[in-house]
């Protein structure tokens, strides 16, 4: 049987991560959320991420994971049209930075796009049938996108995405079974407790907002 995983978090202060086959070196990043009205905006920010993630392996040579919180690509937005101007499709032109940066480095790294393309009714001249999805993606150390995960819980009435449908899981770095929820998902037991019946060893909550700590420890803890 496979050896139980370590966590073994690399922030900044702390020494470099074990490099083993039972430790997966985790860099969780506080990333200040952008204000971007823009698909060339996004871009811009996409490579500022891509640059974070440079920095953090030259850092920490045995980093195997990154971790960037709900809405770092595409900002927090309230506004309908520009939230449908910045949509883009999975995989596309900003998965394509992130999976690049994770193969030049061997590392893995999880992902928000708060704006994927509704896959059913895409954008058109005479603009969307449906709203994007608020997605995040697990893209491996060869540039794969191995997870795809939509949001199933929007915070209604202000944000604007549409929901998604269901949990995941798959084999991250070394093995390691991962899940991935965002923002609001965290408030029920039931998505943590469904990954967790599918085999998730480590689930990633990617959020944007720290409001409801307390709540969501609770909800971790049932």
């Amino acid at each position: 049987s496979r050896q139980p995983l370590h966590r073994a978090p690399a922030t900044l202060g702390m020494s470099d991560p074990d490099d083993s086959s039972t430790t997966v070196g985790t860099c969780v990043v506080q990333y200040k959320m952008p204000q971007l009205s823009s698909k060339e905006e996004v871009m811009d920010n996409c490579k500022r991420i891509c640059e974070t993630m440079r920095r953090a392996k030259a850092a920490y040579p045995a980093l195997d994971l990154i971790i960037f919180p709900e809405s770092s690509s595409h900002g927090v937005t309230y506004d309908k049209d520009e939230f449908l101007a910045k949509a883009v499709p999975i995989p596309g032109p900003e998965t394509g930075l992130f999976s690049a940066a994770c193969k030049d480095l061997q590392i893995w790294g999880v992902f928000s796009l708060v704006g994927e393309i509704h896959d059913e009714h895409p954008l058109t001249e005479h603009g969307a049938r449906k709203p994007p999805y608020n997605s995040a993606v697990l893209i491996d150390a060869e540039g794969n996108i191995v997870q795809q995960y939509r949001k199933m819980f929007p915070r209604c009435p202000s944000e604007l995405s549409y929901p998604g449908s269901g949990t995941h899981v798959c084999a991250g770095p070394k093995g390691l079974k991962m899940s991935l929820i965002l923002g609001e998902d965290g408030k029920y037991p039931e998505v943590w407790r469904d990954c967790a019946m599918k085999g998730a060893e480590l689930i990633v909550h990617c959020q944007s907002a720290t409001t409801d700590q307390d709540q969501q420890v609770q909800a971790a803890k049932t």
